[in-house]
């Protein structure tokens, strides 16, 4: 089997993948980054039945909804789930393009449907990161979210983000040491305070998101560009 340019491709799923195989190998993965199966559920059976047959042709679960260019590396952003490549205009659709994914938080998936309605820029959105349980106190996590690059930190029950990359020599930030509220700089110990970003040298502060814990998972706020 080859791709559009007569590359070899690595089928990812065996022969005779069903549904329930896909339901199986998905859900955990999308739990994490806080998305659900649509509640409809004959919707979704669909769905994942049009991704059987895409596997069978081309050997890997492409969207069903979007159309492959040909382009390894461009492709690979439709890959289902998809999630993480869309992860800003996704939160705020509140579900993935074609609906088989849905915000934990979205009680009836009957309601997102049809609509596909990109957000435009500026549109402010929350986006799920990660849940609770998976920070512990005292850590720091590298979460990556569309362009922005951004160390999130857990001081006591407490999250914080602000950018990944240190001013001084552009350290990453998420690899430091977390004392208090400073995480200290992996490459030469400069100290950021994670509540405000700011440091003790001079104009060299780095940017700050907004953080919100609801239903057991910590969303990042971000406008869209």
């Amino acid at each position: 089997m080859s791709d559009r340019g007569g590359r070899p491709v690595r089928r990812r799923f065996s022969t005779g993948t069903t549904i329930a195989d896909l339901k199986e190998y998905m859900v955990p993965f999308v739990a994490t980054l806080g998305y659900k199966l649509n509640t409809e559920t004959e919707f979704v059976d669909e769905v994942l039945a049009s991704e059987i047959e895409i596997l069978d042709a081309t050997g890997d679960v492409y969207c069903p909804c979007r159309v492959r260019t040909g382009d390894p590396k461009e492709d690979m952003r439709i890959v289902c789930p998809c999630i993480p490549f869309h992860a800003e205009q996704f939160a705020a659709m509140r579900k993935c393009w074609c609906g088989l994914f849905i915000r934990t938080d979205v009680e009836d998936g009957a309601d997102l449907l049809g609509v596909i309605d990109e957000p435009e820029a500026g549109t402010a959105v929350e986006v799920p990161v990660c849940r609770v349980d998976d920070l512990a106190p005292g850590q720091v996590k590298h979460v990556k979210v569309g362009k922005a690059d951004i160390a999130l930190a857990r001081v006591g029950d407490e999250f914080f983000a602000l950018s990944n990359v240190c001013r001084h020599a552009f350290g990453p930030l998420a690899d430091g040491v977390l004392e208090g509220y400073e995480v200290m700089c992996p490459w030469h110990g400069w100290r950021y305070d994670v509540r405000a970003g700011t440091t003790d040298h001079p104009d060299v502060e780095v940017k700050t998101y907004p953080v919100t814990v609801r239903y057991g998972e910590v969303l990042i706020g971000l406008t869209l560009r």
